[in-house]
């Protein structure tokens, strides 16, 4: 029976099995909607990862502040992982239309949130961090009240973006309340702490997801995030006392004026017109086609304005000059573009491995990924107390880098009849190496930077990170479709679609092709995957190379007038900023 809005459950995976709701489709809307034979496939594992992301970068607030802070980002991981695996960009909420569910609504969210990153990073330097921060986790609790309760498609779409928005508020004032509240020589370790409360989320959040919509509704992966985040709410309330600043000089309407709206306004339009131009390219558009080219000239010429702009409008405008200007920061935006990117190509693409060539469930793949996750968390921990200890950045930040692009050069010799022992080894390589850098960018850029400028620069690494996950994602699926592609007009595999193999994705492909051809087509599968995974590989070296440029400033030390960057700090190791010693 078709499910209607009048059902207990009106989403179309109600009844699915946990298998189903969790198979992997690796490209699916890549060259349109499913062909009606096929059997609804829904997001893959990796897909799931990547729009959490920056909840890596999260910080937790010390002492009095620290548990809730922890919560709050370890709750806003969660959301982040199981959310983006019950929607489409066209959720069939009525039952009407074939439940696909494709990473460009990830990918979609993962843009849009790097330009409100930047806005939500002027708003927290000119109004109360606390009531700001308050203001982002109701308009999130109140999106994800929306999407619970939607009757149709329009209400969920609205609904996700407003918890979008309020999400994006929720990372940047996580940072800003951590400034506050730790002395600087401690947020490494706290910062550490939830890295490691990601990878609890990573690796539980999918599974969680499968249950819910199995067991009781698709609607709870947005019911969960309201108690929480009511209990966030009341010990921010209750707990978070931040010392006074200039923040609270001017009146609201003096403050809005200096939120630079036509910077706001230009950078939005860049990153809408960047997502359009990566989303058609999965959609069967060449990147030659004439819509891409005009989408990106489009985005870079709005970019350029965007920055003629900015230097303009000086320390007014939405990224001040002379913070981006600064090495540091400069060098931190463009390491966490480079990770960031590397990652999110990881959690991608090697859960189709797992599921493609070595015929996983969805479920086993999400297992087989925690190798990854436990041990960057790990990583991320021991190079806080490191960076603690010693008081430089840098170190973590370069080491780290070389040794992640180490292992990625191992990822890329994954075959059919690569043993546990080695793409566990592979995996752990990898994220050990990315684990100890992660963190770092953040780190350095409060090293120097004033207090009130944290923001500003957070936003910016913030924004680089997302920027750079969203690109490579799509970059990385293009060549992933190309290899399939040209394997079938190489004629390698005789008799098979290879159109509609991409379409039914990587686990039901199985179904569409004879025994005698399925290892052919396990070998090209695995071959396309090596293909998206050399990719990060250069962008590795990059890192590396960019972070050699952080500025070796030690978290110990005051924060002395910065020439450069025209900021400056008195805070001191063992005092918190805004207080007396």
């Amino acid at each position: 029976m078709t499910p209607t809005c009048d059902d207990e459950d009106p989403y179309p995976l109600a009844g699915s099995s946990r298998d189903q709701f969790l198979r992997l489709h690796s490209s699916t809307s890549s060259l349109g909607r499913r062909n009606s034979s096929l059997k609804p496939q829904v997001t893959p594992v990796g897909e799931q990862r990547y729009p959490m992301t920056e909840s890596i970068k999260a910080r937790p607030s010390a002492s009095q502040h620290g548990s809730e802070d922890v919560q709050r980002q370890a709750a806003d991981s969660t959301r982040r992982t199981f959310e983006p695996m019950t929607l489409d960009e066209n959720p069939p909420v009525n039952g009407e239309m074939e439940p696909t569910i494709d990473y460009v609504t990830g990918l979609r969210l993962v843009l849009l949130m790097a330009g409100l990153m930047l806005v939500f990073g002027r708003i927290f330097m000119l109004y109360s961090v606390k009531w700001s921060y308050l203001t982002a986790m109701i308009l999130f609790e109140l999106g994800s009240l929306l999407c619970g309760l939607a009757p149709n498609s329009a209400t969920l779409i609205v609904g996700r973006a407003i918890a979008g928005f309020g999400s994006a508020g929720i990372l940047i004032g996580s940072f800003i309340i951590v400034t506050m509240a730790v002395p600087l020589q401690k947020r490494p370790v706290f910062t550490s702490v939830v890295g490691l409360m990601f990878g609890v989320g990573a690796s539980v959040g999918p599974l969680l997801g499968g249950v819910f919509t199995d067991l009781v509704t698709w609607r709870w992966c947005f019911y969960i995030n309201l108690p929480l985040g009511g209990v966030t709410i009341i010990c921010l309330i209750l707990f978070f006392k931040p010392h006074q600043s200039n923040r609270d000089a001017g009146t609201f309407l003096d403050k809005f004026k200096d939120l630079d709206i036509v910077g706001n306004i230009l950078i939005l339009g860049a990153f809408i017109m960047l997502f359009l131009a990566l989303e058609h390219t999965t959609r069967g558009f060449s990147w030659n086609h004439p819509l891409i080219i005009w989408l990106l000239a489009g985005c870079g010429i709005t970019a350029i304005i965007f920055m003629v702009w900015q230097w303009a409008k000086g320390d007014a405008a939405l990224i001040p000059p002379r913070i981006i200007k600064q090495r540091t920061v400069a060098a931190s935006c463009g390491t966490a573009f480079m990770i960031y990117a590397i990652l999110i190509n990881m959690t991608f693409f090697l859960p189709i491995w797992f599921q493609a060539v070595k015929n996983d469930t969805a479920m086993r793949s999400g297992v087989h990924m925690v190798p990854f996750f436990v041990t960057q968390s790990a990583f991320s921990l021991i190079a806080g107390g490191i960076v603690s200890k010693t008081g430089y950045a840098t170190p973590p930040a370069v080491i780290g880098s070389a040794i992640g692009t180490v292992g990625l050069g191992l990822l890329t010799l994954l075959r059919p009849g690569t043993g546990t022992a080695q793409w566990v080894g592979y995996e752990v390589l990898t994220s050990a190496g990315f684990g100890l850098s992660i963190q770092q960018c953040f780190t350095a850029v409060q090293t120097v930077l004033s207090e009130e400028d944290v923001a500003l620069g957070t936003a910016a690494v913030s924004a680089a990170q997302s920027l750079g996950g969203a690109i490579f994602v799509s970059v990385g699926n293009s060549v992933f479709q190309h290899q399939l592609l040209k394997a079938a007009d190489a004629n390698l595999l005789p008799g098979v679609d290879i159109k509609q193999v991409i379409e039914a994705g990587a686990t039901a492909f199985r179904d569409l092709i004879s025994a005698e051809q399925l290892p052919a087509m396990i070998r090209v599968y695995n071959k396309a995957i090596q293909a998206a995974l050399i990719i990060p590989i250069p962008l590795g070296i990059l890192a590396t190379l960019i972070a050699c440029f952080i500025e070796f400033r030690s978290v110990k030390k005051p924060i002395r007038t910065n020439e450069e960057s025209g900021t400056c700090s008195t805070e001191l190791s063992d005092q918190r900023p805004g207080t007396s010693a």
